[in-house]
Parts: structure tokens; C-alpha cells; sequence
């Protein structure tokens, strides 16, 4: 008997009909999507994507770290950077203490000596620059010898005089020849300083002055200091007086321990006083140079030797009966002044009206008998002018 089923068979029995691609494609996608999220070694899977996702994630995590991570340490090298250059002089006042430090100390010590000396505010954050710092006390500990200090970069002061000894005025320039040096101070020892590398000054005044330059290097400092001695200049100033073709000169307010005169008529002569007598009337050239032994200094005056219009003398001899007075042209002087010295060059009269002449008294008292010296000068109202210098004789009854 057939059932239903069988006729339904029967009836396409001989018939076959193949799906479409599509269909195809749809159980292709069914069944690999299935794959997909069944947990297979042997087959990609959910499984395999979850961990390749885990894997993408935590590189791409690290990179964005470790950019961050670099980027702090820029800034903070930065900020240390700066911390470290506002405290430049702590930092090199540090380093002094840091050169005490001797062999005998371990490593550990001498690494916490050297971390307690820098402050919090310099101190480097980053772990890189906290490794260069023990390397570099590492090194400057290496290369000390037994209970040898670290050696400092060496800098010097030092400098250059042109002149050490002069007259007044006295322009020096001092040549620096320090070493490694950051900046000078110079003090000139005439209330002058000055911050050039080279200095120059002027000294006006006579004196020993003490140069002193001050080289810095850090918070380290070193003076070197030299003297200059400065001398008085002396002047040369003439003061003469003519009578006739025979002068008396003497230099003035000169300072000086030496005195060369030239009369220019070939004759020359030494000495703070001078007289001289020339052959002929004329115009001379009169040269003085005065010398303290290191300043020198020269004065010339014209001398004009004509035969004078007006004239005085005096008398060779005193007595009761004649006193000393000049004679000739008496009146014609508008200026006068008389003295009387003895051999010992005591001065025992003077006198500055020519009409009073000396009675051979001193202080009320005959003066013994004798030879006695005596001087005047003199000018008339002409302009013209002398100097006599002579002996009298004192004669008595």
C-alpha cells in the first residue's frame, strides 16, 4: 500500500532540480559566519580577532606612553635646564665644597655628599640626568690621586704696566693678561675704576699708587696688583736782572736739584743763582732746564742787553763822614731794595727808599771794621733794570 509520501515520491521520481549560485552564497556565508564564532585552532575566529585586537591596542597604549613619557622628560630637562642656569653661582659655590672631598670616602658617601649639596630646586628629575650626575662624580673621583683635591679650571689675574715711573701728568695703560676670566674690575688707585678688559688712566698728583685687578670667574675671584710711582714736574721759571751787559739770574718756584743755564753766547753754567757778563750789547737767548733727576723741564727768555739811559753806583768805602747811599740817577728809580750781609752772609741792613743809605750801625752798635757785601737792585721808571753787587769797606777813626 502506498502512502501519500510515496506517491509524492513516485510521482517526481526522475526529476532534479540544482539551486541557484545565490543559494550558494547564502549557506557559504551561513556556515562560515557559524565558523567564525566557533573556537577553532584550526580556523580564524572570534578568538583569533579579540587577540590581535588586544595585541594592536596595547602597542598603539605604549607608543602613546612613551611619547608622553618623553615629552615630560623634555620639559622637565627644560625646567632644570633653567633652574640650573638662575643658580649658577650656588652650583659653583657647591662645586668648591665638592673639591674637598678625598679618596678615602666610598662611593656611596661621596654620591650623597655631592646630592646634598644641591638644592631641591636644581636638582635634576629626570633618571637620565641623575645618571650623568653620578657618572661626572665618577669620573672627577677616578682621576684624583690619593688625598688630592679635584683640580679647578684654572684662571688667572695678571696684567701690564707701560709706565711704572713718570712725571705729572702721567697717562699709564695697563694690558690685562688674565686667563679664563668672565669679567675684570679695575681699581686705579686715583679714585678711577673701570670694568674694560684693558685699562688706562691718568695720574695728576705725585704719589705711589697701588693698581689692583679683580678677575672673575664664577664665584671665584683672584687679585693681582702692581704700583706706579708718579713724580713732581718741576718748572722752570727765570727771574733775572741786567745792569748794563751783566746779569743776575735766578730759576723760581723750579722744585728741582739741578740747573743748567745757557746764555746764549756760548757760555753755560750750573747752579740755582748765576751771574754772567757778556762782551757785547745785544739780543741772547737765555735757556734754563731744571732736572728733579726724573722730570725735566725747560725755560727760555729773551734778553735784550742795551747801554741804559739811566745809572747808579755806589762808593767802595764808609765812614762817619760818608754814609752809603747809591749816586747818579737817583731819582729817576721807581724801584729799589738794598742789602748789606756780612762774609758770613748775616743780613744786617736793608733798605727800600734809595735816599736812605746805611750808617755802618746794627742794632744800635758800631759794626767792627772790615769788609762788608752788598746787593741792590733796582728799576727806573723807563722800564730799565740792574743789579749791583759789590764789597764796602768799613773804615773808622
Amino acid at each position: 500500500m502506498n502512502t501519500p509520501e510515496d506517491l509524492f515520491k513516485d510521482s517526481f521520481s526522475g526529476f532534479e532540480k540544482e539551486p541557484s549560485l545565490k543559494v550558494w552564497q547564502n549557506i557559504e556565508k551561513r556556515l562560515a559566519w557559524q565558523r567564525f564564532w566557533k573556537f577553532d585552532f584550526k580556523t580564524f575566529n572570534v578568538w583569533y580577532l579579540t587577540a590581535i585586537g588586544l595585541i594592536i591596542g596595547g602597542t598603539v597604549y605604549n607608543i602613546y606612553d612613551l611619547q608622553k613619557n618623553i615629552s615630560s622628560a623634555k620639559n622637565a630637562r627644560k625646567n632644570c635646564d633653567v633652574n640650573i642656569i638662575k643658580r649658577n653661582e650656588q652650583w659653583l659655590a657647591n662645586a668648591e665644597q665638592i673639591t674637598t672631598i678625598t679618596i678615602d670616602k666610598t662611593r656611596e658617601e661621596k654620591i650623597n655628599f655631592i646630592q646634598q649639596l644641591i638644592s631641591p630646586d636644581t636638582a635634576v628629575e629626570s633618571e637620565k640626568t641623575n645618571k650623568e650626575l653620578r657618572q661626572q662624580s665618577d669620573i672627577k673621583i677616578a682621576n684624583r690621586t690619593e688625598n688630592k683635591e679635584i683640580e679647578i679650571p684654572e684662571f688667572s689675574a695678571n696684567f701690564k704696566i707701560s709706565d711704572t715711573a713718570g712725571c705729572a701728568p702721567l697717562t699709564v695703560a695697563f694690558k690685562n693678561l688674565s686667563k679664563n676670566t668672565e669679567y675684570c674690575y679695575w681699581n686705579f688707585g686715583n679714585g678711577e675704576v673701570s670694568y674694560d678688559n684693558d685699562g688706562k688712566t691718568t695720574y695728576t698728583k705725585p704719589g705711589r699708587y697701588v693698581v689692583t685687578l679683580k678677575t672673575v670667574n664664577g664665584t671665584f675671584s683672584k687679585n693681582f696688583t702692581d704700583t706706579v710711582t708718579v713724580y713732581s714736574q718741576p718748572e722752570a721759571q727765570i727771574a733775572y736782572v741786567a745792569s748794563s751787559k751783566t746779569i743776575l739770574a735766578e730759576a723760581r718756584n723750579s722744585k728741582a736739584s739741578t740747573f743748567v743755564w745757557n746764555f746764549g753766547d756760548g757760555s753755560k753754567s750750573v747752579g740755582e743763582k748765576v751771574m754772567h757778563t757778556y762782551n757785547n750789547f745785544g739780543n741772547y737767548p737765555l735757556n734754563l732746564i731744571v732736572s728733579n733727576n726724573i722730570c725735566v723741564d725747560t725755560v727760555t727768555a729773551n734778553l735784550k742787553l742795551s747801554p741804559q739811559e739811566y745809572s747808579i753806583n755806589f762808593p767802595n768805602a764808609l765812614s762817619e763822614e760818608t754814609p752809603f747811599l747809591p749816586k747818579g740817577d737817583v731819582e729817576n728809580i721807581s724801584r729799589y731794595s738794598l742789602k748789606i750781609l756780612t762774609r758770613n752772609r748775616k743780613e744786617i741792613f736793608t733798605s727800600i727808599d734809595p735816599r736812605k743809605g746805611w750808617d755802618g750801625y746794627y742794632k744800635g752798635e758800631k759794626v767792627p771794621k772790615g769788609v762788608y757785601i752788598y746787593n741792590c737792585q733796582y728799576e727806573f721808571f723807563n722800564g730799565e733794570r740792574g743789579n749791583l753787587t759789590g764789597n764796602v769797606t768799613v773804615m773808622w777813626e
